[in-house]
């Protein structure tokens, strides 16, 4: 079975991604499926740049919100455009090349047979390229701390390169997370596993981004810990995750 335009969306938020976007959608044109670009009113003309793509190309959708609202908001907001438009499963993809699309095959052939799949950094084959040891070990720590505290098994907690089928995003009530960045994949991961979802981690080489500025900050780092602290305390206790 192959995906194809009318069955995998392509999730991508964006904010100042003027020139990575363009050259991205132009990558995953050439792969048979459909995009739908969710902008945050992006100042640098991001969303005008899309808009000449969709006027060219039926595959591809912009969805243009009036402010910069999160990353977890905007991927709400997609995958509930991608259920109200009949697509059967829903990826997450970065706009500035630190997923590659040549990554992004492999995650769309093993979608049919897996609840979600997500492109791992920290399985044998994956990786990254293009960080300092401080930014490596933020993320590797990160996930270990993740998974002892959330008692998980997913491997890469925290990336965002993956493929939801919208019977688990329906199953896990997607719309009722609340947390954007590190703790927006962290909570999704973990509702997963809680809801005993089949999830399959395959390797990715992630890239630090080719243009523009990183957008972790401390609020993202800060968000992630308090909300590992309040769930890490329900997991241990045997409490229910919503």
């Amino acid at each position: 079975m192959t995906y194809n335009s009318e069955s995998h969306l392509v999730v991508i938020p964006t904010y100042n991604e003027k020139e990575n976007i363009k050259i991205l959608l132009n990558e995953l044109l050439k792969l048979d499926i459909s995009v739908l670009v969710v902008d945050d009113n992006s100042p640098d003309g991001t969303k005008e740049v899309v808009e000449d793509f969709v006027n060219l190309n039926s595959e591809i959708h912009l969805l243009d919100r009036t402010a910069k609202l999160g990353l977890g908001s905007a991927y709400r907001d997609g995958f509930s455009w991608g259920i109200k438009n009949q697509f059967l499963y829903i990826v997450e993809m970065d706009a500035d090349f630190s997923h590659s699309p040549k990554d992004l095959k492999e995650i769309l052939d093993s979608s049919y047979d897996n609840d979600v799949v997500i492109g791992s950094r920290y399985i044998p084959g994956g990786g990254s390229f293009g960080w300092d040891v401080k930014r490596r070990l933020l993320s590797k720590t990160a996930n270990l701390i993740s998974r002892l505290i959330l008692r998980t098994k997913t491997n890469d907690m925290t990336s965002g390169f993956r493929c939801y089928s919208v019977n688990s995003l329906e199953k896990i009530h997607y719309q009722n997370t609340n947390s954007d960045g590190y703790s927006f994949q962290i909570e999704m991961t973990m509702k997963c596993e809680v809801n005993n979802l089949k999830i399959k981690e395959v390797p990715i080489i992630f890239n630090e981004r080719r243009i523009g500025a990183s957008k972790m900050s401390k609020k993202i780092i800060y968000e992630a810990l308090v909300f590992l602290f309040k769930n890490g305390i329900k997991r241990w206790l045997n409490l229910k995750i919503n």
